[in-house]
Order: C-alpha cells, then sequence, then structure tokens
C-alpha cells in the first residue's frame, strides 16, 4: 500500500510538472506572438541542478547582453577565485623621518581597488572610521605634527576605469562610476535639483563642486517623470563637469540625483587632508622627503561574502567591476578588464563548461557588447551548487516575486536567471533574457514573472 501511495504521488508530481511545461511552452508562444516582441529576442533555459540536464529551452544559445545577470557569473568566479573570506587591503605608510614628534616627510596610502573604502554600507568602512585610523596610526607612530606631501599610489590596475564599452548616457551617473586604483565613497555623489521657470538649477551637491559652474543643467520638465528618466553625461568639449539631460517633473519641490565621482583619489586626499588639520597639526610641504618607508597600518575590507552579498543585492557595478579586475591580477597577475574577464572564462572552463561562443567586455552586465546564453547561464548556475562557496553564493542572491535570482536591465534588455523548485519538487536553476522589445520595461518585467509563474 505504501509503494502505491508513492507511486501515485510520483505519477502526480510528474503530470504536474509536465502539465507546467506544456503551459510554459503555450506561454512563450503567445509572447512571441504578440506585436511589441515582433523583433525581439527572447531566451529561455531550465535546468535540474542535481543532474545539470535541461528541462525546457527556448532559443537557449542566443547569444545576448546578458545585464547585470551577468554578476551571477562575476561573483561567482570572484568566490572561487580569490575565496570567501579575501579581504582588499588598503596600506598606510609613512617616509621621512620623525623628529621632537614631528613627522618631516610623506604620507602614502596605497590603493587596492577597493569598492568598500569609505563606504556607509559597513561599520569598519565609513569615511571617519578610516580616517580615524589613519589617525591613530600616524600617532603611535610618534607623529603629533605632520610636515610633507599626502600621496595616493593608484596603480594597482592597468587599464581606464571607465570601460570603453559603457555607453555615454550612463559613465556619469552612480552605476556608471570608474573603478580606480582607489575608490571613495563608492565613486558618488549627490546632487539636489529644485525647478526654475524653464528648466532645473542645482540647490546643493555633497562632492564639493560649484552648484553653477560645474553642471550643465538640459532638463526638461515633464509631468510625472522621475530622476530615472534624467540622465548625467561627461563631455570634454564642454566647460561644465556634468551635463544633465532627459526629462523630469517640475511639480516636485526637490529632486535627489546620484552622480559618479570622475576623481575619488582626489576627493580621499582632500578630506584626509581637512581632516588631519583639525585631529593633528598637518602644513603640506611639497620638498623631497628623507628617509625609509614604514607601514603605520593597514585598513582592511569586509571579506568577499559580505562584498558579493550588497553586489548582488543591490546590483552594484562599482562592486563587480573591482572583482573582475582583483580576479586578472590574481590569476595573470595584471589587473584590468581582458585579463579579469579572461580569468572568469577560465573558471567556467576548468568545470568543464565551453564557452567559446561567449564575450565579455566587463564583469557587471553594464556593457551592452557582452554576449552570452541562457543555455550557459544555466548551466553555470547549476554548476555552483556542487562549490564549497554556493550556500554563501546562494544567500546574496535577491528574492523577486519569491524566486531566488538576480534581475538584470540595460537599454532594450530585460533579464532574471536564478534558482526554482519546481512543483515536482526538482532543483532547477534557470536563464531568461529578452531584448529588443517595443513596449515598456515593466511590461516586459511582468510577463516575464508571468511566465516563471507557471513553474512554481
Amino acid at each position: 500500500m505504501k509503494w502505491l501511495t508513492l507511486s501515485l504521488l510520483f505519477i502526480t508530481q510528474f503530470l504536474n510538472a509536465q502539465n507546467s511545461f506544456i503551459k510554459l511552452d503555450e506561454a512563450f508562444n503567445k509572447l512571441a506572438q504578440d506585436p511589441a516582441y515582433a523583433q525581439a529576442n527572447i531566451s529561455f533555459a531550465l535546468r535540474d541542478t542535481k543532474t545539470g540536464n535541461l528541462l525546457f529551452q527556448k532559443n537557449k544559445d542566443l547569444s545576448l547582453a546578458p545585464a547585470s545577470t551577468l554578476k551571477t557569473f562575476t561573483t561567482a568566479s570572484a568566490f572561487n577565485i580569490l575565496g570567501e573570506d579575501f579581504r582588499y587591503q588598503t596600506k598606510i605608510s609613512f617616509k621621512g623621518i620623525i623628529k621632537n614628534k614631528i613627522g618631516f616627510g610623506d604620507l602614502i596610502i596605497r590603493g587596492s581597488g577597493d569598492p568598500s573604502f569609505g563606504s556607509d554600507r559597513y561599520p569598519e568602512t565609513k569615511p571617519d572610521i578610516i580616517k580615524k585610523q589613519i589617525v591613530v596610526a600616524l600617532q603611535k607612530a610618534g607623529i603629533e605634527t605632520l610636515k610633507g606631501k599626502i600621496i595616493v599610489v593608484t596603480n594597482i590596475f592597468r587599464d581606464n576605469p571607465i570601460n570603453t564599452g559603457w555607453l555615454d548616457e550612463d559613465i556619469g551617473n552612480y552605476y556608471g562610476a570608474g573603478i580606480y586604483g582607489l575608490n571613495w565613497r563608492e565613486n558618488k555623489f549627490e546632487i539636489n535639483l529644485i525647478p526654475t521657470d524653464s528648466s532645473f538649477k542645482v540647490s546643493s551637491n555633497s562632492g564639493g563642486y560649484d552648484n553653477d559652474k560645474d553642471f550643465c543643467i538640459e532638463l526638461i520638465h515633464k509631468d510625472g517623470a522621475t530622476t530615472e528618466e534624467a540622465f548625467a553625461f561627461v563631455e570634454k568639449h564642454k566647460t561644465c563637469k556634468y551635463v544633465l539631460r532627459g526629462v523630469l517633473s517640475n511639480k516636485e519641490k526637490i529632486h535627489n540625483m546620484q552622480l559618479a565621482s570622475l576623481q575619488p583619489d582626489i576627493d580621499f586626499k582632500n578630506e584626509l587632508m581637512n581632516y588631519l588639520k583639525k585631529e593633528i597639526h598637518f602644513e603640506a610641504n611639497d620638498s623631497v622627503s628623507k628617509g625609509n618607508e614604514t607601514l603605520l597600518t593597514t585598513i582592511f575590507s569586509p571579506p568577499l561574502s559580505k562584498l558579493v552579498y550588497w553586489c548582488n543585492q543591490k546590483s552594484l557595478n562599482l562592486y563587480a567591476e573591482s572583482f573582475c579586475k582583483t580576479m586578472g591580477l590574481k590569476t595573470f597577475k595584471k589587473g584590468s578588464w581582458p585579463f579579469g574577464t579572461a580569468s572568469i572564462l577560465l573558471f567556467a572552463n576548468q568545470h568543464k563548461i565551453n564557452v567559446q561562443s561567449v564575450y565579455l567586455k566587463d564583469g557587471s552586465g553594464l556593457a551592452p557588447e557582452n554576449k552570452i546564453s541562457t543555455s550557459i547561464l544555466s548551466e553555470l548556475l547549476a554548476m555552483y551548487t556542487k562549490q564549497k562557496w554556493y550556500q554563501t553564493f546562494y544567500e546574496s542572491l535577491p528574492s523577486i516575486n519569491g524566486l531566488i535570482m538576480k534581475s538584470g536591465y540595460i537599454g532594450g534588455t530585460r533579464s532574471y536567471a536564478g534558482y526554482i523548485k519546481l512543483k515536482d519538487g526538482t532543483d532547477a536553476s534557470f536563464a531568461f533574457i529578452v531584448n529588443n522589445y517595443s513596449c515598456t520595461p515593466r511590461e516586459v518585467k511582468l510577463n516575464m514573472f508571468r511566465i516563471l509563474d507557471l513553474l512554481k
């Protein structure tokens, strides 16, 4: 009797699963017939994580821009290559002579590419905590007065801070901030905008910029428009540092935008200099310092497990790009995007996943040139479940619409990738990408959610 009950249960689960796939197929066919998707590329792959076998697919081998679902590949690679407990180390040293509690020489900060340096997300990385640690280290070394220079060394990464594949409309905004040898406050600052008769003006900013001279405002009034429709551009031929274009509602008294800092090392240096002037006596002196260089202290980032958590939860491009270049440094001794992406692909190859058709321009998915298929993304996600760091990786993924998955969105592309338990109890991985649609991003999202709901 027990065996009969179990058999009936198994048959019921199997039939439910098959019925789900039939409905799934019908839903994809219906979506493809919608005029809004007439020119769209729709790709989906579903795999059993235990066996890696493909359970269902639609155009699984199309190479498409994955947007931020690429972060699942990047962060998992970081766990494998760098380790869950990896910490960035920013070294603080003094080169000079100490005499009568006066340090004659240079305070040297060697950047490690730490994306959390000066971040408010963690207790140990807050700006004042970092600045205080430096002051305490100087005092422990017997320095109560510093006469010399502050030197920030930023040569750990070899290529430009801004990826050549990023769009102009992204790089002036916080999510398009460059990755530098020394990052500070996640390389972003805030501005407040207030409406004028024909446009807007900057009423305040937290980056120390001139509200009138450093911002060219070309925003247009539009009822209901939010800052998601306003973009900051960086244009060399302009006299101002940032050009703001797009639309924004003039019915609101104030709008807050986050922009990308173009010189985080200088921002940090200026902040530290002002802090030193308050906490100890500091006199800037450009003379050549004499004496040996002595390590004063090392500022550690939180462990990689915590950095990855926020990277995936909040889709922090800065963090993903730092991981990417750091993996290049670890694997090939060269911290750059080409070597970083090569190390990510090498990780997949070492686990017998064929990534010959994959092209990676960055580690965050911000570049539209990135190309990967849902077949490979779902295969990677299934492979991760066999790794010792899988649970930490899994817990870093957001919960969206009742599923554990990473979302992605860039112009013309919506994507999701993650894990799902099917109706028959099978644990599965999936990847879902739609691009080149003609409806709103919100409508695409809701249609994708409706399809995924059929598997729950």
